[in-house]
């Protein structure tokens, strides 16, 4: 499979659709917004202080550190903060965030190799396409009822195949690049809280991903029946045959509306519909959120959780934060939850599971104060695929992200070079230029 893998890698180039490029540099600027907002989060400072307490130096500028350190600090505190609010992209049928594993990784051995913006295009696409193929092929979501987090367990893959394709490795150590990835296969979802240890496990399969190319690079060999033999066993299922997609998966991700949980987006979808009905849901005294079986596995209706990271998780927040209009805002998810937010109950939908992997769909009931109970359905809610709109979005969560931390002329002229990646000489100083505005 392994041998498969890095095949469709190299030949999703060969499937760009005219507008894919775009969309993996607006991939690239989603990102670093969402490591941008992530400097915000208690995580940050809590690596910042162990890094420097490691003693860890280098001469790498990175936009999540003071200071300049080494390429593997960068790569992991970027990764981590990518994902920490829980506002990076994803591909929703693998059940995989590739944008917080692989984009990291791509810019930063970009920044050390000297490397072009046309360059970081190609590795994002090859290194979404290798983590995705994998999700799918081992059942993307299905997996989490086995306490398997997806990104943690494939995301390494992807940032190998990302950082072999920046190192221009042969096809055989490419491959032997996603097998010592592979190697460390792992990434167990908690029963309780989910805390730092979660967010660290995209991290450490970006960092392990792109050691695992430049060791290759250097001549080390493993083995190529890793996903068939030992972890076709370790996750409980055989890989499916190949997928069909006639796209690079880029296409098919999705940039996120909101700073929680994926399974809460159709929840919050769900209440705009409500709404649109004119349901009071304002004065609702009781919100049940019933989720297909697989994704109750790490969500919560947790009313006083132990921070952030599990506030992202809690339905009662997501709730909350819609009540609220602040549904977009990554603060709300950091502080305490308002006593006037409603009971939230957390349930299992079972009539959803057949939607998976394909919909992740959510019903809602609201128990109104005059005794009425309110229904409402919603199956993964159609996402923009026109790069105008996607556009758009995109670049206001941006602004929105870097709003309190950078310079606003300054930031619009990062992010405009940013959307023309490809004609990028030199990512060093796109890195260098992100840094010196979001780090004092």
């Amino acid at each position: 499979m392994l041998q498969e893998l890095a095949e469709d890698g190299a030949r999703s180039l060969d499937k760009l659709r005219a507008d894919t490029r775009s969309l993996a540099a607006l991939h690239v600027l989603d990102t670093m917004g969402c490591v941008a907002a992530g400097t915000g989060h208690p995580l940050a400072a809590q690596l910042a202080a162990s890094v420097s307490r490691m003693g860890d130096q280098g001469v790498m500028c990175s936009p999540a550190l003071t200071g300049t350190h080494s390429l593997r600090s960068a790569v992991l505190t970027e990764s981590v903060l990518a994902h920490a609010d829980e506002f990076d992209a994803l591909h929703p049928a693998s059940a995989v965030v590739p944008s917080a594993v692989v984009v990291p990784a791509a810019l930063a051995v970009a920044d050390r190799e000297g490397l072009p913006g046309s360059a970081v295009i190609d590795a994002v696409v090859i290194g979404y396409e290798v983590a995705v193929e994998a999700g799918l092929r081992f059942g993307g979501p299905k997996l989490y009822e086995r306490a398997w987090w997806p990104t943690a367990v494939f995301g390494a893959m992807g940032a190998a195949a990302a950082t072999a394709r920046l190192l221009d490795l042969s096809r055989a150590a490419a491959v032997s690049s996603l097998g010592l990835a592979a190697a460390g296969l792992g990434g167990l979802l908690s029963r309780d809280e989910l805390a730092a240890g979660h967010y660290l496990l995209a991290g450490r399969a970006a960092v392990n991903g792109m050691e695992a190319a430049y060791l290759a690079g250097s001549g080390a060999r493993a083995s190529r029946t890793l996903l068939d033999g030992p972890g076709a066993i370790a996750l409980g299922a055989a890989p499916a045959p190949r997928s069909a997609a006639p796209n690079p998966h880029l296409d098919d991700c999705v940039f996120k509306a909101y700073p929680c949980a994926r399974p809460l987006h159709a929840v919050l979808q769900a209440l705009d519909a409500l709404a649109e009905r004119k349901v009071p849901v304002g004065s609702a005294r009781r919100v049940e959120v019933l989720l297909p079986t697989a994704l109750t596995r790490f969500v919560t209706a947790d009313r006083a959780p132990a921070g952030p990271t599990e506030a992202a998780a809690s339905a009662a927040f997501a709730v909350g934060a819609w009540l609220r209009g602040v549904a977009e805002d990554v603060s709300f998810f950091r502080g305490a939850l308002p006593d006037e937010t409603p009971e939230v109950v957390l349930g299992q939908a079972p009539g959803l599971d057949a939607g998976l992997p394909a919909q992740w769909g959510a019903r809602v009931v609201v128990h109104l104060a005059d005794g009425q109970q309110v229904v409402q359905e919603m199956a993964d809610a159609a996402h923009d695929t026109a790069l105008p709109a996607l556009t758009q979005k995109v670049t206001a969560k941006f602004r929105r992200q870097t709003a309190a931390i950078a310079d606003a002329p300054l930031r619009d002229q990062w992010m405009e070079q940013c959307l023309a990646l490809d004609t990028v000489s030199d990512i060093r100083d796109l890195r260098f230029t992100l840094s010196r505005l979001l780090v004092p």
